[in-house]
């Protein structure tokens, strides 16, 4: 399914104060259910929080199990307010595999059109999951 629309206006939701660099993303578990994020800034930059993983977190939170992450899409707008095609952070990407079992697919917008497609596995190869510890 396309999520364009819904990330487009959820792109306003989003907290960047010092950026300027909004994204949104969607989150859609094996069974359908649909979880959205955006990122939140803060001064300390480490302690701010990307899109992927607030979405990702909710969905944890609403109690979505390991391994039933089925798709992230995501979408960003510029400092300039130009949408442009952005994908995880490593952090994200981490976050994402473990989620999911190493089993996600991707969706990186930069139109309602133009999308682009990857497994978590293509983005992140060899994963360090919890089952190495």
């Amino acid at each position: 399914m396309n999520y364009f629309n819904e990330l487009k206006t959820l792109l306003d939701c989003s907290s960047a104060p010092y950026s300027g660099f909004n994204v949104a993303s969607i989150v859609v578990t094996v069974d359908g259910k649909v979880y959205k994020g955006v990122n939140v800034e803060s001064a300390a930059y480490p302690t701010t929080n990307c899109a992927e993983r607030n979405a990702l977190q909710t969905a944890i939170t609403e109690g979505t199990k390991l391994g039933e992450i089925k798709e992230v899409h995501i979408l960003a707008r510029n400092a300039q307010k130009t949408l442009v095609q952005a994908y995880p952070c490593g952090s994200c990407r981490q976050v994402i595999a473990e989620l999911s079992a190493n089993d996600a697919m991707v969706f990186c917008y930069a139109s309602a059109t133009e999308i682009a497609e990857h497994s978590i596995a293509e983005l992140l190869p060899h994963a360090f999951l919890g089952a190495d510890l």
